[in-house]
């Protein structure tokens, strides 16, 4: 019983792990093959919440997904994530709609953005948020964390072979005697 708990929770874990290299692999591939797009896994673009401004939806550290949405459907109350400037992104909440386009603020901030939004600069509108994973993110796509990322699966995958190469020359003795 005990065997087939740990063999389940090993193969989920490495599962996850899998998983986990798959998408870095891949959002790394797509950043370095168009370095002026936000790499997308299904149309989904993962960004990490830099700061405050957006308390309580959203804190510093949090990972939002935001989709791309026509400008002509993004409404008040909708969060969405724009460029400023060449390189910088923010994500805040339309307060309201003008011709020219969206005026935003940050749920944290006294006062609305100080630059109107055009539709072109629109990257897409929140869709969902995990919490404190922009840390996680943060910390694999470092030297160690993508180090970690390698060498622990493996290790825990040499572990699983060697426990399971025990446990049979075991089992074969008792049956022996």
């Amino acid at each position: 019983m005990h065997k087939t708990i740990f063999k389940i929770l090993s193969s989920t874990i490495v599962f996850c792990m899998l998983v986990s290299i798959g998408f870095l692999l891949y959002t790394s591939y797509q950043a370095s093959k168009n370095p002026d797009q936000i790499p997308a896994i299904f149309g989904y673009k993962p960004f990490t919440v830099l700061s405050n401004s957006m308390q309580p939806a959203f804190s510093a550290g949090d990972m939002v997904f935001v989709k791309n949405k026509p400008a002509s459907d993004i409404a008040v109350n909708d969060v969405i994530t724009f460029k400023e400037g060449e390189r910088k992104l923010i994500t805040h909440r339309v307060v309201e709609r003008t011709k020219q386009g969206f005026v935003t603020k940050g749920d944290n901030n006294n006062v609305k953005d100080s630059e109107i939004v055009a539709p072109d600069n629109v990257v897409g509108t929140h869709v969902f948020t995990i919490p404190k994973a922009g840390y996680v993110s943060k910390f694999v796509s470092s030297p160690w964390g993508i180090t970690l990322l390698i060498l622990v699966p493996l290790l825990g995958y040499l572990l699983l072979e060697i426990y399971d190469l025990i446990s049979r020359v075991l089992s074969k003795k008792e049956k022996a005697v």
